[in-house]
């Protein structure tokens, strides 16, 4: 539940700023590339990606346009969650419905960067792995929960829009 002074609950705000360091290590990743990569200069700072990038292949090929231009969205995200935190800690009357189009815009990038493992999309198979662990420990889970969080937080935000809108309702009614 939200406190009294800001429109987004707790665990909402804990997100935003997950997602803000989460997407800007991880499409850092993407555009310092081979400098992050094992055995590059910066390789000492992206550790879990050695693996990670085992699994999902799009990371490890260096001219994947597709995972570039999810990187630029990442970046654009991550402004857009900070904007949200700063219109959150000013109690906008418009922190709630922005939420609600900022992880609706989260929710379907992660969908359709999926979508992509989905034969036949993908002529060359991404998935680098066959090992189920692997697969659900460094892919699946990862990735969904980049489904499932703005999944719950666009399911709150819309609960919360359409009680304002029944409140301004029945202001204008009265």
């Amino acid at each position: 539940m939200a406190d009294e002074k800001t429109p987004l609950p707790g665990w909402v705000k804990a997100w935003l700023v997950s997602t803000a360091v989460i997407q800007t290590w991880d499409a850092s990743f993407i555009w310092l590339r081979p400098h992050t990569f094992p055995g590059g200069a910066l390789d000492l700072y992206w550790k879990p990606y050695s693996l990670y990038i085992d699994v999902d292949m799009r990371y490890k090929d260096m001219t994947d346009s597709f995972v570039m231009a999810v990187s630029l969205l990442n970046y654009v995200e991550v402004v857009l969650c900070l904007i949200l935190l700063y219109m959150n800690s000013k109690s906008s009357s418009r922190t709630v419905l922005a939420t609600l189009v900022v992880q609706t815009m989260t929710f379907w990038k992660t969908v359709l960067y999926l979508l992509m493992y989905v034969p036949p999309m993908s002529d060359v198979a991404m998935l680098g792995t066959t090992n189920w662990l692997e697969l659900v420990f460094l892919f699946i889970i990862p990735n969904g929960l980049w489904v499932l969080i703005p999944g719950a937080t666009m399911w709150e935000m819309w609960g919360r829009v359409a009680s304002q809108g029944k409140t301004s309702q029945g202001k204008k009614g009265k």
